[in-house]
């Protein structure tokens, strides 16, 4: 196969900088609308507190982190890498994902629907520390994985739609002809880290250790 030529806008850091541009803007607008048009709670049960829900069965510290872990990085992160097979239009499907996260998790925040936690118990200032250090920190560094992975771009489709002629994809690479520049990797390892920092972080959340 010849060496592939996958659709890539920018350098990682101009990447991760627009997408986390991108995915505050969603994510505070999501909160807002949470907030005032929302009843609380009203994320509650819904699939995307599943994974917190999993790692509150845990009954000891590493035990919760073990299970967060798991889930963000082995479902999560996963996740975000398959998608980054996938191109469409010359658009890395995991762009996707920290959008979708962005508007669930502000509303999961503006509607107070977390499992582990209630925001009432906490000031602005501490709430928001609190938000920065955890949920924040695991969506960075989901970013920095997102960012560092898009030329995984093994399909391309030229359409959005299912129902439309040019949905099939093309395959225009092997996994193994994918390299990675250094600073690719230096951010993909700096999103492994910031994941289970903010797992960790978490973690101590639920236990009330922090």
């Amino acid at each position: 196969m010849n060496t592939p030529q996958v659709h890539i806008s920018g350098s990682v850091y101009s990447r991760i900088l627009w997408l986390y541009g991108l995915f505050t803007l969603l994510s505070n607008t999501a909160f807002l609308i949470g907030y005032y048009w929302l009843p609380e709670g009203f994320m509650r049960g819904s699939p995307q507190t599943v994974g917190g829900e999993v790692a509150m069965t845990a009954q000891s510290f590493w035990g919760q982190f073990g299970l967060t872990l798991l889930f963000n990085l082995g479902v999560t992160a996963v996740v975000s890498i398959v998608l980054n097979f996938n191109q469409i239009k010359g658009i890395p499907a995991g762009y996707l994902y920290p959008l979708f996260m962005a508007v669930s998790g502000g509303l999961i925040s503006g509607t107070n629907s977390f499992m582990a936690s209630d925001l009432t118990q906490y000031n602005a200032y501490y709430g928001h520390a609190l938000a920065l250090s955890i949920g924040n920190l695991e969506t960075l560094g989901f970013i920095f994985i997102i960012a560092a992975t898009v030329k995984f771009g093994v399909y391309q489709y030229r359409s959005w739609w299912r129902w439309s002629g040019e949905w099939k994809p093309t395959k225009v690479m092997n996994l193994r002809d994918v390299r990675l520049l250094k600073p690719e990797i230096v951010c993909l390892a700096i999103g492994i880290l910031l994941v289970i920092f903010g797992a960790y972080r978490e973690t101590l959340m639920t236990f009330n250790m922090l």
